[in-house]
């Protein structure tokens, strides 16, 4: 913000900047870089690690020794010199004869040492000093302001003084004292910064007391209290930029910081005797006890205000400016702070243009607020959350008062939607950004706005702009180019919006800012949600111009309709015959690959197998070994997927293979059984097999394994269950009712009838 910030290097821009002359030498290093500048010679000796400065010619004005490790400061160099800069160095004390031999400095810039002292009368004779950066020595504390403001205090050209950081970032607070100060009085200085000081107060005169010729006061990055103090600001007679921002900011902890030898407890000294409040103070101080109204005096020629980046939480209550004359202040930046409310009004600021109140954690903003500014042209609330409190200001009251407004930033305040009177009376407006809210739709009157040249609507909700919309920035494209965001919207690519899309394609004068980057949503029946980028424009409106002619939308709706109904009736029709059709199919298929020889008549040499055996994987050693007992002692030929089955067959080919190949079919029912999908698909392949390829004849009998299995079957084979269709293994395991109960299947597998009816009875 402050030149004072750039200062403690002018001529180190020239240094680095032009291009050297090769044969051009004016110091004992080789390595020092020597130019001429508009005929003046300049030595730049920069990170070089020189313990301490090499010899230089005498006609050379400016050296630049910064970022070495010099500890002592240099006694050798050219008496005529005008610029030195030798920060970032170990300097540790600057002696009153230090710079005795200086006199012509200008430029003097020893900021980031470890100075912990600088003695007094050390700049009494820098009669031609001009500029004095003394910044980032973190052991000097503000306690030496005293010593160089009394080496000063007959200057006449000092006009820039940095005093940044000189206190630690962790400890105590710093309140400055007239004494620090008043030897400034009658100095011309215009620049003077002390941020990062953790200053908390400021004893009443001490503002009072600093020269007329002020321009420039930085006060950033302390921890200011609110005092009595603040009424001395507009004493402040010259000065153009305030800066009081930074407050109470927490500052990241480093480990080095808590080894810095602050010299926080230095005593105050007491050499001079603090004088009487000034007469000015005073009445300042009368003026306000005696106002009712809570005032804040500014400088009379205040241009810029700084007072963002704090922690301070506050509302913005009915506050009024006062100053002498007429008020000069433009910029008032008050963004990143803890502003949550917005009452006002906020008097005796009307040549205000410039307001920043973005990321303030705000939610409201009174009607009364902004009617004391006029002249206000920029205004940025983003990064809030007005939302609601925009959203019900049906009257458009908030804003109705700013009728030279050029630029208004509502970006990021959870904006669902905006009444239709919100920007009523905003006629000059240029610029509208109300990017990255959740608006849906954009219904605003524009047609006043005819100087309108940036809409910013990127990042909504929004699904098309409605044909008043669209006609008002016709309108206003007849009479100027404007610029329109639409970037990051819900854009769909239907009948619907074709009139937009087709608006958007054919617009002259309005200029949609990266268009190529826009999409729309594309549904239909082959490719549901596609998005479609707005680079192949002329593709999309061919395809959407013929889907929504009119005879198209009919016959799609039509078809629509028939396909719904048939789906679901055939859908219905599947589900009830679904394990018919599926052993149809399969049945089917193998008839026609001829891999098995059928026979019209089914007899007894149409058989592969005397049974197919149906078993979940868990029991597959019990049955495995019952099925070799069985083969073994019966003479039976039996079916079994583990042993049977073709390799490289579909497993659903295999198992209705082996049902309509073998003339009985087992099935061994256990939980696991029922809990398996082939389990119980090889069960209902063997019903239909019974009931469609054998004329009825009883093919399908149930082992029970597992007491109780049977009946978490579903309620399809209740018809097995009550024809008791259906044996039990016998319970405890006993060796004669094991070996009674092989024989009985051995014998039931062996019956030529195949007759199972009846079977549970006759275990």
């Amino acid at each position: 913000m402050l030149e004072v910030a750039k200062f403690c290097c002018v001529f180190y821009v020239f240094l680095t900047t032009l291009v050297p002359s090769e044969s051009l030498q004016c110091s004992s290093n080789v390595n020092c870089r020597c130019r001429e500048v508009q005929g003046k010679l300049f030595a730049n000796c920069a990170n070089l690690h020189l313990p301490s400065a090499p010899l230089f010619s005498d006609d050379v004005v400016g050296i630049n020794l910064a970022n070495n490790v010099i500890s002592i400061f240099p006694s050798n160099l050219p008496k005529h010199i005008v610029h030195l800069d030798v920060s970032k160095n170990n300097l540790q004390k600057i002696e009153n004869t230090s710079l005795s031999n200086y006199t012509a400095l200008q430029n003097l810039s020893i900021a980031s040492n470890y100075l912990h002292m600088v003695e007094l009368d050390s700049l009494r004779d820098l009669s031609n000093l001009q500029r004095l950066d003394i910044s980032g020595n973190q052991e000097l504390t503000l306690e030496v302001l005293f010593n160089i403001s009394k080496d000063l205090q007959n200057s006449s050209t000092i006009r820039i003084l940095n005093f940044e950081n000189l206190q630690c970032t962790y400890g105590v607070s710093f309140i400055i004292k007239k004494y620090h100060t008043a030897y400034l009085k009658h100095t011309h200085l215009e620049e003077l910064n002390l941020a990062s000081n953790r200053i908390s107060s400021l004893e009443l005169g001490v503002l009072t007391e600093l020269p007329r010729s002020l321009k420039h006061l930085d006060l950033a990055n302390n921890i200011l209290s609110f005092g009595l103090y603040l009424v001395e600001i507009g004493d402040l007679q010259n000065v153009v930029s305030l800066n009081m921002s930074f407050q109470a900011t927490f500052h990241q902890i480093y480990t080095k910081d808590f080894f810095s030898l602050c010299n926080d407890t230095r005593p105050d000294l007491k050499t001079e005797s603090h004088s009487e409040l000034s007469k000015s103070s005073s009445t300042s101080l009368s003026i306000f006890r005696g106002t009712q109204n809570f005032s804040i005096f500014i400088p009379p020629k205040l241009e810029r205000l700084y007072f963002h980046d704090n922690l301070y939480k506050m509302v913005l209550q009915d506050y009024v400016f006062k100053t002498v004359g007429k008020p000069v202040l433009t910029h008032i930046f008050m963004q990143n702070s803890i502003v949550y409310r917005l009452n006002g009004p906020l008097k005796g600021i009307e040549s205000v243009r410039y307001v920043d109140f973005s990321n303030n954690f705000c939610s409201y903003i009174s009607p009364r607020f902004f009617e004391d500014f006029p002249n206000l042209s920029h205004l940025d609330l983003s990064h809030n959350a007005l939302g609601e409190n925009l959203e019900s200001d049906h009257k458009g009251e908030i804003f109705q008062r700013l009728y030279r407004l050029t630029s208004i930033n509502l970006a990021r305040n959870r904006i669902v939607q905006l009444p239709d009177n919100i920007f009523r009376n905003l006629n000059q407006l240029k610029t509208l950004n109300l990017r990255y809210n959740s608006l849906s739709e954009f219904s605003l009157p524009l047609k006043h706005m005819t100087k309108l040249a940036h809409l910013d609507l990127s990042y909504n909700q929004l699904l098309v702009l409605d044909e008043e919309t669209r006609h008002a920035l016709d309108y206003i494209s007849k009479q100027r180019k404007i610029n329109v965001n639409l970037l990051g919207n819900r854009f769909k690519c239907d009948c619907e919006n074709l009139k937009f899309i087709q608006w958007m394609h054919n617009a002259k004068g309005i200029n949609f800012v990266n268009f190529g980057n826009y999409t729309c949503t594309f549904s239909n029946f082959s490719q549901p949600s596609t998005q479609i980028p707005f680079t192949k424009m002329e593709d999309l409106l061919q395809g959407l111009e013929k889907q929504c002619s009119s005879y198209t939308l009919v016959i799609l709706m039509m078809t629509s309709l028939i396909i719904v109904v048939m789906t679901t009736v055939l859908s219905r029709i599947v589900y009830r015959y679904r394990w018919k059709l599926r052993f149809m199919y399969y049945v089917a298929r193998e008839k026609y690959r001829d891999n098995v020889q059928r026979a019209d008549v089914i007899g007894e040499s149409s058989y592969c197998f005397d049974a197919f055996v149906s078993y979940a994987d868990k029991d597959r050693r019990f049955v495995i070994d019952l099925v070799k007992r069985l083969e073994k002692e019966y003479n039976l030929k039996l079916c079994i997927h583990h042993r049977d089955f073709i390799p490289g067959t579909d497993i659903a080919d295999n198992i209705t293979n082996a049902i309509h190949c073998s003339r009985q079919t087992v099935c061994f029912i256990t939980s696991h059984f029922i809990e398996s999908y082939w389990c119980m698909f090889e069960l209902n392949m063997a019903r239909m097999e019974t009931v469609y390829s054998r004329n009825g004849e009883n093919v399908l009998f149930l082992v029970v394994l597992e007491k109780g299995a049977i009946k978490k079957l579903p309620r399809s084979f209740m018809d097995l269950i009550e024809s008791k269709s259906y044996l039990d293994f016998p319970e405890g395991g006993d060796s004669d009712e094991v070996t009674a109960f092989r024989s009985k299947l051995g014998d039931t597998l062996n019956s030529p009838d195949g007759d199972f009816n009846g079977l549970h009875r006759n275990v």
